[in-house]
């Protein structure tokens, strides 16, 4: 069905509304030039893909069609009824072909696990708590420091040859689901992290990453909201589960008909940048960025993880644009003083995914602030990027295509030839445990001391209005881990620069870590302060500090 957008929002109310009008709609918007489609970003609505000539943008509801009609826009709209139920089928289809496969493990896909459907995040847990007890010395699941807006804890994975022993390799981090409705994203991290696991005594490049860096995964940094999605009660739901600022919901809210627009686009709530361009303050846009920087305990968490480890390295998946992209996201943002060495990155990601568009968000895409490449690297200097997958589908269905897309983009092959998420994982990790992409602090201690590095950052918001003045809001972080010293007392610890990346030009700040000890009653005992730089070594003598636990490290457990 395709009507004209100005004559339906004039027409007289249906006293039947039809589904075009109160439910999932979607519109084909005539948009040829950069400022049109910036125009159309900025209204807030679910804009769903770019064509040279067009935009299609999801219409959840009458306010959309209200919104949009008042525009002037040429625009078509076509009903999303029929795909919605054709997509239903298709999970239907997708769960009995699983049952069979848990049944009869011959009819296993190429995946690492088999599976021939989405998980449900029931399901993932199962999984990620499963490995951990199979792989014990290899595997330890944690839950981020904070819940999300519902109290699920946010479930995360260490993995690493002596995964119990903080030993001060480097990090990667890959996550999943910022987006709720972006389903393969915990498919690829879940069959990723197994991959890992599986092949780690077989193939020697894995091993080598194991042994010698740790990986961190979030497989569903947005639980609730994929809990709607994946469960059909909004399968086309974005964000998170806020109704209303400074308030928590509870379940029955979230899930009500009219609170599906409502929420908190989880990739525009970091500080830095927060609340700029390509972010909105309205609670029913898509790119909603909240209350205030970090106001989503979901992203409150990610940046506890981020201040609590150092994070060489982080990919954080999405779906479906097929692009490559890395700070900056933002006009507001300068050129990364280290450019050469993050694009150089970036284009290697960019290749193995089959050549996509690669390089800032504004040039291969569109405009965002408060991301997470923007808060990885202005706060903690981690190289960040972020992968559209599993494109090429049309409507709905480009969030979540049917599975076997997953199983295409996971190695590259028959619809995604030559384009494989595996690949780019892999390239991004080798990057983490390159000494060029991170600092290195070598020195003596005695022997099983835990030592702790740390500094005190701030970043700014992007400029926002409050009380009717332009003001720029610093949120204040503490960046401190841990690394405990081998029983040879040498200790090599792979850290991130103390020089940071400025938010207002393109040099670095001229900042230093403290790096201390503490005595058996917990006060600092000796503490030395280091300025590096990215690619450089130093060597720091810890050895003043109090003497260790007197068994081997590992006995005690």
């Amino acid at each position: 069905m395709s009507v004209s957008l100005a004559t339906a929002a004039a027409a007289a109310p249906d006293p039947k509304p039809s589904a075009v009008v109160n439910g999932l709609a979607i519109a084909k918007v005539k948009a040829t030039t950069n400022a049109e489609r910036q125009k159309l970003m900025d209204l807030g609505l679910d804009v769903i893909d770019f064509t040279g000539t067009h935009a299609e943008v999801l219409l959840h509801g009458a306010a959309d069609r209200a919104q949009l009609a008042g525009g002037n826009w040429q625009v078509e709209v076509s009903d999303a009824t029929d795909q919605l139920a054709d997509m239903t089928a298709k999970r239907v289809v997708e769960a009995q072909r699983e049952a069979a496969r848990q049944a009869n493990p011959t009819i296993a896909s190429g995946l690492p696990s088999g599976r021939v459907s989405y998980r449900t995040l029931d399901e993932a847990e199962r999984e990620m708590r499963e490995l951990e007890r199979r792989y014990p010395d290899k595997v330890k699941v944690f839950e981020l420091s904070r819940k999300s807006l519902l109290g699920h804890a946010i479930l995360g994975m260490e993995i690493s040859s002596d995964v119990q022993t903080d030993s001060g390799e480097p990090v990667f981090l890959t996550t999943g689901l910022h987006h709720a409705r972006e389903w393969p994203t915990l498919e690829f991290t879940m069959e990723f992290a197994r991959d890992v696991l599986q092949s780690y005594a077989t193939d020697s490049h894995i091993k080598k990453l194991v042994d010698s860096s740790r990986l961190i995964i979030v497989p569903a940094v947005n639980p609730d909201g994929y809990t709607m999605s994946r469960e059909l009660i909004n399968e086309m739901k974005r964000k998170n589960c806020r109704v209303a600022a400074g308030e928590v919901p509870t379940w029955e809210q979230c899930a009500a008909a009219d609170s599906r627009q409502l929420g908190v686009d989880l990739n525009r709530n970091y500080g830095a940048f927060w609340g700029g361009p390509g972010s909105s303050a309205s609670p029913t846009a898509e790119n909603h960025h909240g209350a205030a920087p970090y106001s989503e305990p979901e992203i409150a968490a990610m940046t506890d993880l981020l201040n609590s480890h150092q994070v060489v390295v982080a990919v954080n998946n999405h779906t479906p644009d097929a692009r490559l992209l890395r700070a900056p996201s933002s006009p507001l943002e300068p050129v990364p003083a280290e450019v050469a060495l993050y694009d150089g990155l970036a284009q290697q990601l960019g290749a193995a995914l089959g050549g996509w568009p690669t390089g800032p968000w504004p040039d291969v895409y569109y405009v965002a602030s408060g991301v997470a490449e923007q808060e990885g690297l202005y706060a903690n200097g981690t190289l960040g990027f972020t992968p559209e997958l599993t494109p090429g589908h049309s409507g709905l269905e480009r969030f979540h295509p049917q599975y076997q897309y997953v199983i295409d983009q996971y190695r590259g092959t028959g619809f995604y030839a030559g384009s494989s998420i595996r690949d780019a994982l892999l390239i991004a990790w080798d990057a983490a445990n390159d000494p060029r992409t991170h600092s290195i602090l070598t020195g003596s201690a005695p022997r099983g001391i835990e030592l702790t590095i740390s500094k005190d950052v701030s970043v700014d918001s992007s400029p926002v209005e409050r009380d009717g003045e332009m003001v720029v809001l610093p949120s204040d972080l503490h960046i401190e881990s841990t690394m405990r010293v081998p029983d040879n007392g040498r200790f090599e610890w792979h850290v991130l620069p103390s020089l940071r990346q400025s938010q207002q030009s393109s040099t670095l700040l001229q900042e230093s870590w403290v790096v201390s000890c503490r005595n058996p009653k917990g006060k600092i005992h000796r503490s030395v302060r280091v300025t590096i730089g990215r690619g450089e070594t130093k060597a720091i003598d810890m050895s003043g500090c109090p003497a260790g636990p007197k068994k081997p490290i590992g006995t005690e457990r």
